[in-house]
């Protein structure tokens, strides 16, 4: 009997990199006449910015399939049986692609979308604080920066409060802190990519989700 291949784990990181590397901001934006995107506003190849320079259907587009490129990988490995530990790696992995993507000379997108994708597709009951609170954030201050990075920090707090059994992230929990460290440095790596958001709202000069003038903007 032909023996069956299996990925190896490298294998399957590999590929939610490659997935999560696709440029879709970047590449809707030039489709539709618009030129680069990373030339206008903050510069940032994700679904805000996008909406700014290419119109709200653009960014909506865009926003569905940065989610959706994270979704991806992390479904398929979920399908096949890979264990909580693979999902998490897969899970930075495709993130990593997207904010350091090989196609942009490793220059990508803040991650916020495709990291909401790898979330839904590992355990979607890990959405609910971090999404609770951008939603909240965002109706407070309107500033979108502001609400990523609040509901960033939030991702590994969701994991530490998960109490039900049945769930794959008390099990996650229950197997020790190594598969716990992937979704903290998902978290950082988000925070980190808002470093310079982070010295606007400092300085009270951060533009905000609606009111702001599409070349001032800077999320």
């Amino acid at each position: 009997m032909p023996s069956t291949f299996v990925p190896s784990p490298i294998l399957w990181c590999l590929a939610a990199f490659l997935c999560g590397s696709i440029p879709f901001g970047l590449l809707l934006v030039k489709l539709a006449g618009k030129g680069d995107v990373r030339a206008h506003g903050s510069g940032n190849i994700g679904a805000t910015n996008v909406s700014r320079v290419g119109g709200k259907a653009l960014g909506i587009i865009t926003l569905l399939l940065d989610i959706a490129k994270g979704f991806l990988p992390i479904f398929l490995a979920k399908k096949a049986g890979l264990s909580v530990d693979m999902l998490a790696l897969m899970s930075l992995a495709a993130v990593l692609g997207h904010v350091f993507t090989p196609w942009l000379k490793f220059q990508g997108g803040k991650g916020v979308a495709t990291a909401l994708g790898v979330i839904l597709a590992a355990d979607a009951t890990m959405i609910l604080l971090p999404m609770g609170t951008f939603l909240f954030v965002l109706w407070l201050t309107r500033h979108v920066s502001l609400g990523s990075i609040l509901a960033a920090a939030m991702v590994p707090v969701q994991l530490v409060l998960a109490h039900d059994a049945h769930r794959p992230v008390e099990a996650l929990l229950g197997r020790g802190p190594a598969p716990v460290l992937p979704w903290a440095a998902l978290a950082l790596l988000v925070i980190w990519k808002h470093r310079e958001n982070i010295l606007r709202l400092q300085a009270g000069t951060e533009s905000k989700l609606w009111g702001a003038k599409k070349e001032d903007a800077h999320v």
